[in-house]
Parts: C-alpha cells; sequence; structure tokens
C-alpha cells in the first residue's frame, strides 16, 4: 500500500510542481491511467487463473477454433451399445423341518442343530454389526479430518487470493481513477492552483 501511495505522490508532484502545466498534469494523469489499467487487468487475470479459470488466451484460441473451416469432408461415424448386468447376492438357508412323525431323540436333535445354525447366525450378526460400528468410527474421524483438513485449505485460499492479485487490481484502480481525475480535470486543478 506504501508503493501505491508513493506512485501518486511521485506523479502529482512531477505534474504540479516539477512542470507545472496543464499538459503535464495530463500527462501524470494518463501515466497513472495506463500503469494502473496494467495492474488491475493483471490481478483480475491472477484471480482468474486462482479459480482455475481458463486463461483469456486459451478461451481466444478456443473462440477461433470454432470458425468453419472450408470444405470440410463429412464422415457419419455409428456407434455401439453395451449392456450391463449387475448380479445380486443370494443366501442359502439349511434347516432341518420338524416332522411330527418321526422320534422324539431325532426331533430334539434337529431342534438342537436348528438352535446351533441360529447361535451361528446370531454370532455372526453381531461380529457384523460390531465391524460396521468400528467401520462407522474410522469414517466419522477420517471425515472429520478430511473436513478440517478442507476448511484450513478454503481459509489458505482465501489468505493467497486476499494477499496477492486482489491487493494489485485495487492498487491499480487506484492509480487509474486518479488518474482519470487528472487527466480528465487538468484545466481546472491547473487554473485553480496557478491562476488563483
Amino acid at each position: 500500500m506504501f508503493m501505491c501511495l508513493l506512485v501518486i505522490v511521485a506523479a502529482v508532484i512531477l505534474g504540479f510542481v516539477t512542470w507545472s502545466s496543464e499538459i503535464s498534469i495530463r500527462f501524470a494523469g494518463y501515466t497513472l491511467q495506463f500503469v494502473g489499467m496494467i495492474f488491475a487487468i493483471r490481478g483480475l487475470l491472477g484471480i482468474r487463473a486462482h479459480f482455475g479459470q481458463p486463461l483469456l488466451s486459451e478461451l481466444l484460441v478456443d473462440w477461433i477454433k470454432r470458425f468453419p473451416k472450408l470444405r470440410k469432408k463429412v464422415v457419419i461415424g455409428v456407434g455401439t451399445a453395451h449392456l450391463s448386468l449387475a448380479g445380486m447376492k443370494a443366501r442359502a438357508v439349511v434347516w432341518s423341518p420338524d416332522d411330527p412323525e418321526k422320534p422324539i431323540e431325532q426331533r430334539i436333535e434337529y431342534i438342537v442343530r436348528n438352535l446351533d445354525r441360529v447361535r451361528d447366525e446370531q454370532r455372526n450378526h453381531a461380529k457384523s454389526i460390531d465391524d460396521l460400528a468400528d467401520n462407522h468410527e474410522e469414517h466419522k474421524k477420517a471425515i472429520t479430518e478430511r473436513t478440517k483438513k478442507v476448511e484450513k485449505d478454503i481459509r489458505t485460499e482465501l489468505e493467497s487470493l486476499h494477499t496477492s492479485d486482489l491487493i494489485t487490481s485495487l492498487v491499480g484502480l487506484v492509480w487509474l481513477t486518479v488518474g482519470i481525475t487528472m487527466s480528465t480535470m487538468a484545466p481546472e486543478i491547473y487554473q485553480w492552483l496557478y491562476k488563483a
């Protein structure tokens, strides 16, 4: 910011004091306008690049490429289609049926087998639930860390944006404003300073 004010002071001193004429005021104002325009454009292009937008030179080249070419051959292509099928999971359940015609010992044996299968299924389900809970906790930690990293990256990006090209654009706009004022009001400023 100090450099911005220093350039303005130098332009004012050169325009008003050193040469002290209407033409020198207008020329100092024009110089400030020109340099301010360069700085403002440079800053705005830097902001555009900062946000990942294509550069203006790339947009110009793409625009030129869209012009029709003379006598271009026409080629018609035939497309192909692909079909994909998604698989599904299937599960077979083994169960010993209860038959009232069979002896009681065999029926009890079938009941005990079915009970063992139910216990195995419960064990497997409990293990799956524990695994899901562990995975859920790990996922929560990973999401929390990722969120903190994204917040830090956003903060860094904003700091970079505000400390680099935005300041350059603002300096250019200030110089442009002072230069326009000096150029357009040169006769009035000269009369006010030296004829009054």
